[in-house]
């Protein structure tokens, strides 16, 4: 008797692939895309980077270094993802649709980690990390809405559940990593 993996490397000539080779975790995410959902996370990352090193940057010029960290964090955590995705190469939820049958999947990037969210964890902790950011309720807003960026990733049915919390803790990691060095 051999155990799946938890995150499935499977070839893409099983279309539509079977949801039965994924974790139970992750299996009721599999769905047809939705942009809405989508397009909100990605505005949600945007806003997320746009607010936290403002709010760094106005402080002092103490904040602006933290600035700067924040932007490397975000930038390891993509270069990361990007490795990640070509290593491990999952397919998307749709994958597992009846959609799946009209898809290339050359056209399409892998699955894990999440790329949004990743980016989102970075943006948030060197904010959290930051000694110019504000009280404790602007740091849990911040991870409050990176949280958001990962669940609207699988509410646009874009990732799986495993996806998102692997992009978090990449976030996480690249600015513990960043921040770690700088300071």
């Amino acid at each position: 008797m051999t155990a799946s993996p938890v995150i499935p490397r499977i070839s893409y000539d099983c279309l539509p692939c079977d949801p039965a080779d994924l974790p139970p975790f992750d299996r009721w995410a599999v769905a047809e895309p939705r942009d809405g959902w989508s397009a909100l996370s990605d505005g949600l990352v945007l806003a997320l980077a746009a607010a936290t090193w403002w709010d760094m940057a106005r402080s002092n010029s103490a904040g602006r270094p933290h600035v700067v960290a924040s932007v490397e964090s975000a930038a390891l955590a993509v270069g990361a993802t990007n490795f990640l995705k070509e290593l491990i190469d999952r397919p998307r939820p749709i994958f597992y649709t009846d959609l799946a049958l009209e898809l290339d999947p050359a056209d399409h990037d892998p699955s894990f980690p999440s790329g949004h969210t990743a980016v989102a964890f970075a943006v948030a902790t060197s904010y959290v990390l930051s000694k110019s950011s504000p009280g404790t309720a602007a740091r849990i807003g911040a991870l409050a809405v990176a949280a958001t960026v990962g669940a609207f990733r699988v509410a646009s049915a874009r990732h799986f559940p495993s996806d998102v919390v692997g992009g978090a803790a990449l976030g996480v990691g690249s600015a513990l990593l960043v921040h770690t060095i700088k300071f």
